[in-house]
């Protein structure tokens, strides 16, 4: 029951692992494919404002290089910029730094020299756009994003600069229409230095931070997944992260691990608590029949012990006396060694039962079963009721003086407990008459048998009781 219960439980829990095992691969491939989504939109969101770039460079180098002509495209500009959320404000800076226009009017003062996008352009002549590490909105508080391309004069010096600034939040709001739990998490990281962008649910105080366990999105492939414990709310989730070939971003989408393995979780509980009761039910069982083979086991201890025991005195009965004399008769003979036998019988017991009753005789050939069973002390020694007031002592590889001194040592022990015995005269003691025989099978050929010796015995009892009984008589083989 064991071994079954075990199994059981070995299966059982390969096969909740392999689940569990398989629910990862599911929701990591989901993640992987979200992120993969979610980094297109995000390429598709730098692309129009890169898109709009190109038209504003095109047309202030064509069609509008005075600084008062660039400024008259305020309107313009906001036009523009107010009918796409994705875009905060579009500004075109001049050779010195200077706002020229802007999607947001006012900020005529604002020099942006010292940001990271100017430095760029004004140091290098390439025509390309710069996506910029998220900064302060220099025309506002908030954080930003920074997309730009360069403007030259006719001459192909330096002009400025046009530059579209994204807002974090857009992309947090996007992404909060995604449903990943109540703990899930969308952000969005710098692939040059592992600074967060975006995030959702977003959090103000951790954008423009570097991640400290970006490194793995950054150094690993282009695309990956894994388990981490945000520092940002301490949620462990399972996340996978998909980085932009076109834009330096890398996009990161996880769900919390508690939540991914919610319905494994619950499934796995249940069938815990199945598999618990089954085996509840199976140890039941089993320890019920343990039991009730062990009651077996000992009921048929006790018959067996019933079966070769005899009731009265505890002394091996007639028929274990009768197998066992076989066994050490072929032993003997197989040996060569001698075998003796003592048969014993208590002199006038059916008169002791007459006067003192049949309860007082039951008494009686207790107490002298006890004390022949004590005169026999070495292992092969047999001591066994033959029937009625008879008892045999069977003795392994003993010669006739050996059997002769045994017997009369028994007759003695017995003379010694003095039960009275108003009918055995002359001593009125309880004694008794022994018959000894001791035979060579393997040097006698002409017995039938075990039978033979017993014949013999019990011929020898007979003569002990002729000759006055309290005695022991010796058989002399044929």
């Amino acid at each position: 029951m064991a071994v079954i219960c075990l199994a059981i439980i070995g299966l059982e829990g390969w096969r909740d692992w392999s689940a569990r095992k398989q629910e990862f691969l599911r929701i990591e491939s989901e993640m992987r494919n979200l992120a993969k989504s979610l980094a297109q939109h995000a390429e598709d969101t730098f692309n129009l404002a890169d898109a709009i770039l190109v038209d504003m460079v095109d047309r202030i180098e064509h069609h509008g290089r005075l600084s008062e002509d660039i400024a008259e495209m305020q309107n313009s500009l906001s036009g523009r910029i107010q009918t796409l959320q994705a875009l905060k404000t579009l500004t075109v800076y001049g050779e010195d730094g200077f706002v020229l226009s802007s999607s947001l009017p006012g900020h005529g003062k604002v020099n942006v020299r010292d940001l990271a996008f100017f430095q760029h352009h004004s140091a290098s002549a390439e025509r390309k756009w710069f996506f910029g590490p998220i900064i302060r909105d220099p025309l506002g508080s908030e954080w930003v994003l920074t997309l730009s391309r360069r403007l030259n004069r006719p001459d192909g010096s330096f002009g400025g600069v046009v530059q579209v600034s994204i807002p974090p939040r857009y992309f947090a709001n996007f992404f909060g229409r995604i449903d990943l739990g109540s703990q899930g998490s969308i952000a969005i990281f710098s692939a040059t230095d592992g600074k967060i962008l975006s995030r959702y649910p977003y959090v103000e105080r951790v954008i423009g931070i570097p991640w400290t366990l970006s490194r793995w999105m950054l150094e690993g492939g282009p695309y990956g997944s894994r388990t981490y414990m945000s520092p940002v709310d301490n949620v462990e989730r399972l996340a996978g992260y998909q980085r932009n070939h076109v834009y330096p971003v890398v996009i990161l989408t996880a769900v919390s691990l508690d939540e991914a393995l919610a319905n494994w979780t619950g499934e796995f509980q249940i069938r815990s608590v199945g598999i618990a009761v089954l085996i509840c039910i199976i140890g039941l069982l089993g320890w019920r029949l343990a039991r009730e083979l062990r009651r077996r086991e000992q009921v048929e201890s006790e018959l067996a012990v019933l079966a070769t025991t005899d009731g009265l005195t505890c002394l091996a009965n007639r028929r274990t006396f009768d197998h066992r004399l076989e066994t050490e008769w072929l032993r003997a003979s197989r040996d060569g060694a001698p075998l003796s036998l003592l048969l014993i019988d208590v002199d006038q017991f059916k008169a002791y039962n007459d006067i003192y009753g049949h309860q007082q005789g039951d008494d009686c050939l207790r107490k002298v079963a006890k004390v022949i069973a004590g005169s026999v002390n070495r292992p092969g020694d047999f001591v066994a009721r033959y029937g009625g007031e008879e008892i045999a002592v069977l003795l392994p590889d003993t010669d006739e003086p050996g059997a002769a001194e045994v017997a009369e040592n028994i007759r003695a022990q017995v003379e010694a407990l003095a039960l009275h015995h108003e009918a055995n005269a002359p001593s009125y003691t309880l004694t008794i008459s022994i018959g000894s025989v001791t035979q060579a099978p393997a040097l006698n050929r002409s017995h039938a048998g075990p039978t033979e010796l017993v014949r013999m015995a019990d011929k020898a009892l007979y003569q002990a009781k002729q000759d006055g009984r309290n005695q022991v008589a010796i058989a002399k083989a044929a």
